[in-house]
């Protein structure tokens, strides 16, 4: 089957009858007058208009040279799946139980045509392979969110966005309204929010994280907002494409902006700038004590409730600091009224309070995973962005779960070379890392996993400031997203998406779209199974099928070296270069690693403190795979804990001779990473006592905002041991020479070699 690259790629499709493809059709027939019919047929007919003007008919049958467009509540398919036969007697035949069927039908029936079509071109080709596609999506939540306080984005963009995850068959528009960098959204009986809160001074000449603070005198004048009618037309724009809007408003923190126009609603009562950068720790948020807060709140969400009609409304709820509420006598006050233990359980009440509101008016609360703590109704969603634990805790009580964690989900994220690519919020998630997502955790059970409604991309926006960065951000990401959450994880291999990728992405440069090119990184890595002789290694891309050429003796990959093929063996301490070939032409940084010899390589690590899974590195052997990292923290080589200890232990297996233990750390003074103030090193043979410790004491650093990879080292041990523990103590806390002053710092580390 010849251009059948589809994506996401369908349940079943096979060669249709006749096996000969079809050429472009007479005419469209529809089997009643029903509006979801028509609506599909129209759509097929503008698609196909520059091949040919078809008219559209009835008719209770398919004709020869037909499209045939069938709506049929007993056809067996479920509510959003579909068949679709092309081939036998020149005909095309749609059938659906729905218009959502009937529209993801036409979003193949789309990808099968010519992408010149997109554009009311002539094709370079009239004909449409001959296929039967029987095809329903695994998870009936297949979302994107995009973020419009840090940067204001207009309707026409909006309207484009809502067609990229329409053409990948994704049913959810989370639309991120609110937050401390603006309010976007017109409301009728607060006009000072559009007023004040939706505009702050222009600083985007200047690094998001180091914007200068706003002078009383300045005007602001950067930003903007959506009236009403422009929202409505936006939920209606979508409901066309069988997209759900899902509106955000902030609370009870990220809700500095608010605070421009109505300042007594805060714990201070001081009117303050909405923020024209970087604000954290976000301290500023809506006082839990005040009864007139809720009446705010309440009248807010009801003008917003009646503009979209969907069932969520999206609190937010993540990352309230709880400063304020601390010293404030209403908040205190509050806690005492209603019997609350601290200001933890005073978060729960607030969120409670809300979410009885929303009950009330026949809506379903949806909010960050932050909103679980102190308890929910059922009716309540979580969407579990700190990893998948708060996704898992949620299900098992009761509760539906969106997926959306920051190691797979969040497209603010790098995606290729830090040091090569435009500047990102952190993180590192390439196309194949999303394209490994599964958003159903092996710890729950079958009836817990039905809890699991599906998965989400974020693009939070404070590194993207334009349409054309927003596409580049979430494109092809999310259509490696769309396919996982559509045809299920591990229903297909990466090598196939990517192959049918590339057809898609020629569709994308005929719409305009713009798109990442991906990572051209050749990734080095040892084989957990390699001995203490001889150790096995892999190298691998983003790109399958690509060359890959390689050097051992430390010179520089050209088309004349090496052709990895196979893992390759190595017997002593050794520097690898690689890098991909395309069309003989070197495409990225040549990849370079030194691999240790160690006898810690592929051992087991007990995390004692458990690294953010933010930096999680390539996973549990990250600090024992032989691998040290680049200067580049997100690099996939380092892992990181943010104010804790590091504190591991290796388990050799078996006692062995010990004579040197090297740690390395990163310091990266602008991204918040210090070297930890003390290493210690313990031994032991049992696991349980551990009496041999050395420490290594260390120095601040250099005070740059350059970065350094820093190697510790104990030597001349002469010692026997099976288990070695290595702590490394954080400071905690930023220096008062640091811009961050009092911010909590990081520890990083990348690799521990025994020898």
């Amino acid at each position: 089957m010849n251009n059948t690259s589809i994506v996401p790629k369908p349940t079943k499709m096979v060669p249709g009858i006749g096996n000969t493809d079809v050429a472009l059709i007479e005419k469209i027939l529809v089997s009643t007058n029903d509006e979801s019919e028509i609506k599909i047929a129209r759509m097929i007919q503008k698609l196909l208009s520059p091949v040919k003007d078809l008219s559209i008919e009835m008719s209770q049958s398919k004709t020869p040279n037909s499209i045939f467009v069938v709506l049929n509540d007993e056809s067996g398919l479920t509510n959003e799946g579909y068949s679709l036969a092309i081939g036998d007697g020149n005909t095309i035949e749609l059938r659906a139980s729905s218009y959502s069927g009937l529209f993801y039908g036409y979003q193949s029936l789309r990808q099968l045509c010519g992408p010149e079509l997109e554009i009311g071109n002539i094709p370079k080709t009239s004909f449409i392979p001959n296929v039967d596609i029987l095809d329903a999506p695994t998870f009936g939540y297949r979302g994107m969110h995009l973020d419009v306080s840090r940067h204001f984005f207009d309707i026409d963009f909006i309207k484009t966005y809502i067609d990229m995850i329409a053409l990948h068959k994704m049913n959810v528009f989370h639309w991120h309204l609110t937050d401390d960098n603006g309010w976007r959204i017109e409301i009728d009986r607060y006009p000072l929010l559009a007023e004040r809160s939706a505009w702050r001074v222009d600083r985007t000449n200047e690094p998001w994280k180091e914007q200068s603070p706003v002078n009383g005198k300045e005007k602001a004048t950067y930003g903007g907002y959506y009236t009403k009618e422009e929202i409505r037309e936006v939920v209606e724009y979508a409901a066309s494409k069988n997209i759900v809007v899902i509106p955000e408003i902030e609370m009870p923190g990220h809700t500095s902006e608010v605070f421009a126009a109505y300042p007594e609603l805060s714990c201070k009562g001081s009117l303050i700038p909405v923020n024209p950068g970087s604000y954290w720790p976000n301290v500023d948020i809506f006082c839990a004590g005040k009864d007139e807060v809720f009446e705010f709140l309440e009248n807010v969400l009801d003008e917003v409730m009646e503009l979209f009609p969907g069932p969520y409304i999206h609190i937010g709820g993540d990352e309230a600091d709880k400063l304020h509420w601390r010293t404030c006598q209403k908040c205190q006050k509050r806690i005492q009224n209603e019997g609350l233990a601290d200001e933890h359980e005073l978060q729960s009440w607030f969120i409670k309070r809300i979410e009885k509101f929303i009950i009330s008016n026949d809506k379903k609360l949806l909010g960050w995973d932050e909103i679980l703590e102190g308890g929910l109704a059922k009716t309540a969603t979580v969407m579990s962005w700190r990893g998948m634990k708060g996704g898992i805790e949620s299900a098992k009580a009761g509760h539906d779960v969106i997926m959306c964690p920051t190691s797979h989900c969040y497209f603010d994220y790098y995606q290729a070379n830090p040091e090569t690519s435009p500047a990102a919020f952190g993180g590192y998630t390439t196309l194949k890392k999303v394209y490994s997502f599964n958003p159903i955790p092996n710890e729950l059970s079958d009836p817990e996993k039905k809890h699991i409604l599906g998965g989400q991309g974020n693009l939070w926006t404070e590194y993207v400031q334009t349409p054309k960065r927003a596409q580049y951000r979430v494109l092809p990401r999310m259509s490696a997203l769309s396919e996982v959450l559509w045809s299920g994880p591990g229903s297909n291999t990466y090598d196939d998406f990517y192959h049918r990728l590339n057809s898609l992405e020629d569709r994308f440069d005929v719409l305009g779209w713009n798109y990442a090119p991906g990572s051209y990184i050749v990734s080095i890595n040892v084989d957990p199974s390699s001995n203490n002789q001889e150790h096995r290694i892999t190298l691998s891309s983003e790109k399958p099928g690509e060359t890959i050429r390689f050097t051992l003796d430390g010179s520089e990959p050209t088309n004349e070296s090496k052709l990895y093929g196979s893992p390759i063996v190595i017997n002593g301490r050794t520097m690898i270069k690689a890098a991909l070939f395309i069309n003989n032409e070197q495409k990225g940084k040549t990849s370079e690693k030194i691999v240790h010899f160690s006898k810690a390589i592929g051992k087991r690590v007990k995390y004692n403190t458990i690294y953010k899974a933010r930096y999680s590195g390539s996973g549990p052997l990250t600090l024992v795979d032989g691998l040290t990292g680049s200067i580049a923290h997100n690099d996939n080589y380092w892992q990181g804990w943010q104010k804790e200890n590091m504190d591991v232990t290796i388990d050799l297996l078996n006692i062995e001779k010990i004579s040197k233990v090297s740690i390395g750390f990163l310091e990266s003074h602008g991204s918040w990473i210090f070297l930890p103030t003390l290493a210690i090193v313990s031994f032991s043979n049992d696991g349980e006592s551990f009496n041999q410790k050395v420490e290594i004491k260390i120095d601040d650093g250099i005070r740059s905002g350059s970065a350094n990879r820093i190697e510790l080292e104990s030597q001349d041990l002469n010692l026997s041991a099976r288990f070695i523990r290595v702590e490394a103590v954080n400071r905690g806390v930023c220096p008062d020479w640091h811009p961050g002053a009092g911010g909590k710092t990081w520890i990083f580390s990348d690799e521990i070699v025994i020898e």
